[in-house]
């Protein structure tokens, strides 16, 4: 008789604890990466052409993924020390950029265009004019864009 209480009893605990060891097995969910769209990267060249004419360091280089390479040669210190002699010395400066593709994917996106920058110099009344084509290879680093790969040339 103590046995068969004992069976029903722990038979009853194992039926309501039932649940609880399903819940437990569930696999965790995951948020499904959200693919990087053409407007995203439009306001993210917007927000950086607007931080080069202010002229930032900081700020600026917040576009950058600390992995970045400038022109196929040239690292993420490097960069940032040519922006940083720009930004020093120049009085202001002006960017325009004419985009002429964007190829996205769910992690990354390519933008190819023409840009050019008007350099007012620092303590001169001298403007220099750069242009050429120029392409930006983009990744998310967490819920933001950030450049990897940046490529461009100057006209003569």
């Amino acid at each position: 008789m103590r046995f068969k209480k004992f069976t029903f009893f722990f038979s009853l605990v194992l039926i309501l604890m039932f649940p609880f060891f399903l819940k437990a097995q569930v696999p965790p969910t995951f948020e499904t990466p959200t693919t990087i769209t053409e407007e995203e990267v439009r306001q993210f060249l917007n927000e950086y052409m607007a931080q080069y004419m202010k002229r930032d360091l900081n700020a600026f280089m917040a576009f950058f993924a600390k992995e970045a390479v400038e022109n196929q040669m040239l690292p993420y210190s490097d960069i940032r020390e040519i922006y940083r002699k720009t930004f020093d010395n120049s009085d202001s400066l002006l960017y325009y950029l004419e985009i002429y593709s964007v190829k996205t994917s769910m992690q990354s996106a390519t933008v190819s265009g023409r840009y050019e920058v008007i350099q007012i110099l620092k303590g001169r009344d001298m403007k220099k004019i750069f242009r050429g084509n120029i392409q930006w290879d983009l990744s998310r680093e967490d819920d933001s864009l950030k450049i990897r790969k940046i490529n461009y040339g100057r006209d003569r």
